[in-house]
C-alpha cells in the first residue's frame, strides 16, 4: 500500500503542467466540435424536423433540436421544437455498412453480387448516355425514375428532381405509387388527395375523432398539439382496435373490431341524419347533396339530357317548384388544361336559388320523362341500413356509445377527424374516407378551421416552381400510378388473384 501511494504521487507530480493535468479537461475537450451545421430529417417521415448537426473531424458528432420554428399563430400552440429519436437514429444509418458511399458497377451476372467500384465521372456518364440513347429510340416517355418517400420535403432536391422530369420528359411515379396510401376516397369526393390543416389546427377543434392512426407513435413532434387541444378543452377521442399510445392520453377509446370501421362511420351519419344535426343551408351550396339523380340508372342528371349545353348538374329549386341548373357545375376539370380554355365565371353562391334536399320528380328531358330524386335521399336511403343497433356487434361498440359520440361530433363544431394514411392501404378505405368526408360535410365542418378530414399536413412550396420551371414551360411530368392502375390495369385479374373469383365480380 505504501508502495502504491508514493508510486502515485510521483506520478502526479511527473506530469505536473500536463494537457491533461485535470480530469475537468478531459470531459470538456469530450464537448468540442469544428462546426455546426443544419440538417432535417426527410427519410420516411413529412416531419422533416430541423436538427443543429455538431461536427467534429468531418463526423456527425451529435444532434440537438432547433428551437427556431415560427409561431404557429396567436392562439394556437407553437411547432418548435421538433424532433423525435427516430430522426436520430438517420446519423447512425450515414455510417452503416449498408450505405453505398461511392457508384458500383455491376461486374457478374445479375444476382450474383458481383460489384466493382467506379468514379462519379463514369456513373454520370453512363446513366446520362442510356437516357439520351433510349430516349432517341423509344421515346423519353419509356423512362423513369422513382420520386421515392424521402424527397417530399426535401425541397431542393424534390425541385431538382422535377426539374430534370421536365426537361427530358420522363414521367415520375408520384410518392403515393410506392406506398400504396393515396387516399382515393378523397380525391373521388372533393378532387383533392390530401384535405387538412395545419396540425396547429388541432387545437382549434371541439371533438377531434383520432380515427385508424396513432400519432404518439407516427407523428412524435406533432402530437403535443392533440394533448394541449385536450386541456383546452377539446374532446380528443381515439378510434383504434388497440390500446395504443394514443388512446393511453384520449379523452375516449372506441375499440372497434379491425376492419369494421366503415360500418361505424356510417352508423354515426345515420344519427346525423335521424336527429337532423344537418347544416341545411351549407349541405344547400357547398355540397352536391341537392344535386338531382336519375333513378333508372344512378347517375346524374346531365346538361347533355336536358339539351342546355354539354357541362352541367341539376337541382330542383322550391322557389320556383322547376328544375333549375346548379351553380358552377358548367366547367370541366381537365378544360383548364386547354391553353386556349376561357374560364366561366362561377361560383357556389345560390342567390334566389333554394335548392330542394327531399322529394322525388318526373323531369322531362331529351329522351322522355325520368324520375328523379336528391343525393341527399339516397345518402339517408344508405345511410339507415347501418342503424347504431344493426353495427353493433360488428363494431364491438354498443349503440349509446356510438350515438354518444356521433352526437358530440355535430354538436360541437369545429369537429375534425384526423385519420392518417393507414386506411388508405385496405382494401375499401376509398369507401371509408367517403364515409369521412359526408359525416365533415354534413356537419359544415368541412373548409371550417378546426375541422374536416385531416389527412397529412404538408409545408408551403415557396419557391418550388421557380426553380422547377425556370427558364421553360411547364410540362409537369408525374404521373398518378393508382389512378393509371384503375384505367389501364387488368384490375379484374389482378383483383381475382389476390381475393379469389367471387369477391373480384364484385369490385370496380
Amino acid at each position: 500500500m505504501a508502495l502504491s501511494l508514493k508510486y502515485g504521487a510521483a506520478g502526479a507530480a511527473s506530469h505536473e503542467g500536463g494537457t491533461y493535468r485535470r480530469w475537468e479537461d478531459i470531459a470538456r475537450n469530450k464537448w468540442t466540435w469544428d462546426r455546426v451545421v443544419r440538417g432535417s430529417r426527410g427519410i420516411n417521415c413529412t416531419g422533416h424536423c430541423a436538427f443543429n448537426i455538431y461536427v467534429r473531424n468531418g463526423i456527425v458528432w451529435r444532434e440537438e433540436q432547433q428551437g427556431e420554428y415560427g409561431a404557429s399563430g396567436e392562439d394556437t400552440p407553437d411547432y418548435g421544437p421538433r424532433g423525435c429519436q427516430k430522426g436520430l437514429r438517420q446519423a447512425k444509418h450515414m455510417y452503416g455498412q449498408q450505405r453505398a458511399l461511392y457508384p458500383m458497377k455491376r461486374a457478374g451476372e445479375r444476382g450474383e453480387g458481383k460489384w466493382q467500384r467506379i468514379t462519379w465521372a463514369q456513373a454520370i456518364e453512363e446513366v446520362a448516355g442510356k437516357i439520351v440513347d433510349y430516349a432517341a429510340e423509344d421515346g423519353p416517355e419509356t423512362i423513369t425514375m422513382a420520386m421515392g418517400t424521402a424527397m417530399i420535403l426535401k425541397r431542393a432536391t424534390f425541385s431538382g428532381l422535377f426539374r430534370f422530369a421536365n426537361i427530358t420528359g420522363i414521367t415520375v411515379p408520384e410518392t403515393f405509387a410506392g406506398v400504396g396510401d393515396l387516399p382515393l376516397g378523397a380525391q373521388q369526393t372533393i378532387g383533392h388527395p390530401l384535405p387538412g390543416d395545419s396540425m396547429a389546427a388541432i387545437y382549434k377543434s371541439r371533438t377531434c375523432l383520432v380515427w385508424a392512426c396513432n400519432p404518439a407513435a407516427t407523428r412524435i413532434p406533432d402530437a403535443h398539439f392533440f394533448w394541449e387541444a385536450k386541456y383546452n378543452g377539446t374532446e380528443v377521442i381515439v378510434i383504434s382496435p388497440e390500446f395504443n399510445a394514443s388512446a393511453i392520453h384520449a379523452s375516449k377509446w372506441l375499440n372497434v373490431k379491425p376492419g369494421t370501421d366503415l360500418a361505424l362511420a356510417m352508423a354515426m351519419v345515420q344519427v346525423i341524419f335521424e336527429d337532423g344535426k344537418i347544416e341545411w343551408d351549407y349541405i344547400r351550396e357547398q355540397t352536391d347533396l341537392p344535386f338531382l339523380v336519375r333513378k333508372d340508372n344512378q347517375r346524374f342528371l346531365r346538361a347533355t339530357e336536358m339539351g342546355v349545353g354539354e357541362h352541367g348538374f341539376f337541382v330542383w329549386d322550391e322557389a320556383t317548384d322547376s328544375v333549375a341548373k346548379a351553380p358552377a357545375t358548367s366547367t370541366r376539370y381537365d378544360d383548364m388544361y386547354n391553353p386556349e380554355f376561357s374560364p366561366v365565371e362561377e361560383n357556389l353562391e345560390l342567390g334566389d336559388l333554394k335548392p330542394a334536399l327531399e322529394g322525388s320528380w318526373t323531369i322531362e328531358t331529351r329522351e322522355g320523362p325520368v324520375e328523379v330524386t336528391t343525393v341527399f335521399e339516397l345518402a339517408r336511403e344508405t345511410a339507415n341500413r347501418y342503424r347504431p343497433e344493426n353495427v353493433a356487434d360488428e363494431t364491438g361498440i354498443s349503440a349509446d356509445v356510438i350515438r354518444q359520440v356521433a352526437r358530440k361530433f355535430a354538436a360541437s363544431p369545429p369537429g375534425m377527424i384526423y385519420a392518417g394514411y393507414r386506411v388508405n392501404k385496405w382494401l375499401h378505405g376509398d369507401l371509408l374516407n367517403r364515409a369521412w368526408l359526408l359525416m365533415s360535410a354534413l356537419t359544415a365542418n368541412t373548409g371550417r378551421a378546426g375541422g374536416g378530414v385531416q389527412t397529412t399536413n404538408l409545408p408551403r412550396p415557396d419557391g418550388l416552381f421557380k426553380l422547377v420551371f425556370d427558364g421553360m414551360g411547364p410540362r409537369l411530368r408525374i404521373a398518378s400510378l393508382a389512378i393509371w392502375d384503375y384505367a389501364k390495369a387488368n384490375g379484374k385479374e389482378l383483383n381475382a388473384a389476390m381475393y379469389g373469383e367471387e369477391m373480384a365480380e364484385h369490385i370496380d
